[in-house]
């Protein structure tokens, strides 16, 4: 039976489209636009939504984990329950982001996020569509680590990446899933070359974690280099002064050639810097990533290395370092168009458009649009607060959301 959402403003994202009527038909949009300019489906469910808002469902490019279950140390079945928890907080697609470890467990956890791809395939269930896997480490300027255990962190190899992919099951978004994207840092010996090698097999090459110079940097772009994870943190010289030095974050923040990640938890970065940065950026190239992490950091807690720290209220901190965020995109949304006073459509498409543009997705993912899964957030219209999501024509909560539903 279609479904028809009426009562409702629908974002495209761009496209703001007042007093908007979207049909789904067996989990895929078959009309999104005006209500007055298509008749209702017979005998279709009419839900109304309300004067609700609704967007494409979010694209997250950077989850570690989330609540339990670390990445790089869970199962399929873990790497699930992520994705369920996910979609119950908007985010309709992600890439699962391995960090630093051993070749033996990256390996390990490539596969098992092949094998919970493989089970989404299976099942239609409401879970965050897994896209890919993403690879931030281990090769990494060892200075500019950060959270990444310093036994791991090693030179780029394409044999080692060439084994992580077929344990994710291929190259790029065509894979099964495969592997996506690989942050490293720019000023590792050939890593240009690296950049090349991988860019020529459907993976993104991304920078972080760096105090690269200026050459570095420029000759990593050259060679395909296209995001830059979590702008701000970890980039630059720890200890000379960024105005006395070409920084990294310069490119981050001026560059064309570059998409930037931004994670608005107001820890990662603070309001005003955060607000500076997107206005120099602009909204265009700003990619809203979470860098969620579980509860006990990048690897189960009780691990040595993730003891129990001071944990600013939005962040998770172990060991001194921040380890990442516990915000998904669904709360730090409302945060970047406050801050930036970025007007609706541009703020939405930093979660939709921007980042479904890095992977170059966005003719299939992050818009609303015939023949397009029926992945949305049901938002509050003014404060852009998530009431519900929605993934292939299925509510991603236990019961329908909302009254009628």
């Amino acid at each position: 039976m279609a479904l028809c959402l009426v009562g409702v403003t629908a974002y495209t994202p761009l496209e703001r489209i007042a007093d908007a009527l979207l049909v789904i038909e067996e989990g895929v949009f078959s009309y999104v636009g005006p209500r007055g300019a298509c008749p209702l489906v017979p005998g279709a469910r009419v839900l109304d939504l309300g004067g609700a808002l609704v967007s494409p469902g979010f694209m997250d490019l950077q989850v570690n984990g989330l609540g339990g279950d670390a990445l790089l140390t869970t199962d399929a079945a873990g790497v699930r329950r992520i994705a369920r928890e996910l979609a119950k907080r908007g985010t309709a697609a992600f890439l699962p982001t391995l960090t630093t470890a051993s070749r033996e467990e990256l390996i390990r956890a490539a596969r098992a996020v092949s094998d919970a791809w493989a089970l989404q395939q299976e099942e239609d269930a409401a879970e965050a569509r897994i896209l890919g896997v993403h690879l931030e480490g281990p090769y990494l300027e060892p200075e500019m680590r950060g959270a990444h255990p310093e036994e791991h962190i090693r030179a780029p190899s394409e044999e080692e990446v060439e084994a992580i992919a077929q344990a994710a099951g291929g190259w790029g978004v065509d894979g099964a899933p495969g592997l996506a994207m690989i942050t490293l840092s720019p000023e590792w010996e050939g890593a240009a070359d690296f950049a090349r090698w991988l860019a020529e097999k459907g993976v993104v090459p991304a920078m972080g974690h760096t105090r690269a110079s200026a050459a570095c940097v420029e000759a990593f772009l050259e060679a395909g280099g296209a995001f830059a994870v979590h702008a701000f943190n970890r980039y630059g010289h720890p200890e000379t002064p960024a105005h006395r030095v070409d920084s990294p974050m310069d490119y981050v923040q001026n560059d064309a050639r570059l998409s930037a990640g931004l994670i608005a938890d107001g820890v990662h970065v603070a309001q005003h810097p955060l607000a500076s940065f997107v206005r120099a950026r602009g909204w265009e190239r700003t990619v809203l990533t979470s860098d969620l992490v579980a509860d006990g950091g990048l690897r189960p807690q009780g691990a040595a290395r993730e003891t129990k720290d001071g944990m600013p209220g939005d962040a998770v901190m172990r060991g001194g370092v921040l380890s990442g965020s516990r915000l998904s995109l669904s709360g730090m949304l409302p945060r970047l168009r406050g801050w930036c006073g970025l007007d609706t459509a541009c703020a939405l498409a930093t979660a939709t458009r921007n980042p479904a543009r890095v992977l170059g997705l966005e003719s299939a993912q992050g818009r609303l649009a015939p023949g397009l899964r029926a992945d949305i957030c049901v938002l509050e219209p003014d404060s852009l607060e998530l009431i519900a999501g929605m993934i292939g024509g299925n509510w991603a909560s236990d019961a329908p959301p909302i009254a009628g539903g």
